[in-house]
């Protein structure tokens, strides 16, 4: 059964990628992991934000963004939750809001809503392990959302380091624009991490059949929609799932590995009968 917010996501998705309204669709994905989730309360919220920050036109945009850096993370108390990172709550953005902590990628969309709101050129970068936000100003301002910290070159190759080894090398991919399929895709895969690890099913096919929405035939989740069928004991939706990757995949090594899935499918198939 496809629920309102399902059905609400889906139409946010349809549209391009700069109509969507990356706080709403944020929004969509927390009321559907909760209950009594009132979303245009904290649309209105965010918008209340945006009229407390007081930004005067005659500033420059370096001022501007320099000021509006200092209010989300100093008079705001935005932060980083460094007791509990992998509480699902990081990600809802609702939970954000009301307790003003979260995970990299769920207080850039703080920066990006208030941002966008107020003119300025702010947007996601999909860095690994950690996501941060660009204010593409003419000397670009990189801000860690987790700790509102102005990032240097060297900080970011830091960082890196931090979360891919002292070898790690800085690419030019890694400053990038994150479209916001992007960004959600981002911010479903670290829920669907969570929710993997506590073999809760129903809320990770609901990340994954997200995902397909923003990426369709990716053939990555594809495959982790196939196992999570497999994991339900629904044998034959498993082998629908893995033989359409079958199909389309070109990586021998995956096709490989899917077609000993499918060996390994087929008797438990022929018991069921």
């Amino acid at each position: 059964m496809v629920t309102q917010f399902q059905e609400r996501f889906t139409e946010i998705v349809s549209l391009p990628d700069e109509e969507i309204r990356l706080d709403e669709a944020a929004l969509v994905i927390a009321a559907e992991m909760q209950d009594n989730i009132d979303i245009e309360y904290y649309l209105s919220l965010i918008v209340s934000l945006k009229n407390k920050f007081e930004r005067v036109q005659e500033e420059s945009l370096e001022v501007s963004v320099s000021n509006l850096i200092e209010f989300i993370h100093v008079k705001e108390g935005f932060s980083g939750n460094i007791t509990d990172y992998y509480d699902p709550a990081n990600s809802y953005l609702n939970r954000v809001i009301d307790k003003k902590i979260g995970i990299p990628i769920s207080l850039a969309l703080i920066h990006i809503a208030l941002g966008s709101r107020l003119g300025l050129p702010v947007h996601g970068m999909n860095f690994p392990q950690h996501f941060l936000v660009c204010y593409a100003l003419e000397e670009p301002v990189i801000v860690d959302p987790f700790s509102g910290r102005v990032l240097s070159k060297a900080d970011c190759t830091k960082l890196l380091r931090q979360h891919l080894g002292s070898k790690a090398i800085l690419e030019d991919e890694y400053f990038a624009h994150a479209s916001k399929r992007d960004i959600l895709v981002r911010l479903l895969d670290n829920l669907k991490k969570i929710f993997w690890r506590k073999k809760a099913w129903v809320q990770s096919k609901f990340c994954i059949d997200s995902q397909l929405m923003l990426i369709p035939n990716a053939t990555e989740f594809s495959v982790q929609l196939g196992a999570i069928y497999e994991m339900q004991g629904n044998v034959e939706l498993a082998q629908h799932t893995y033989t359409e990757v079958l199909y389309r995949s070109t990586d021998k090594h995956l096709r490989k590995q899917i077609s000993k899935r499918l060996l390994t499918l087929e008797p438990r198939n022929r018991t069921l009968h």
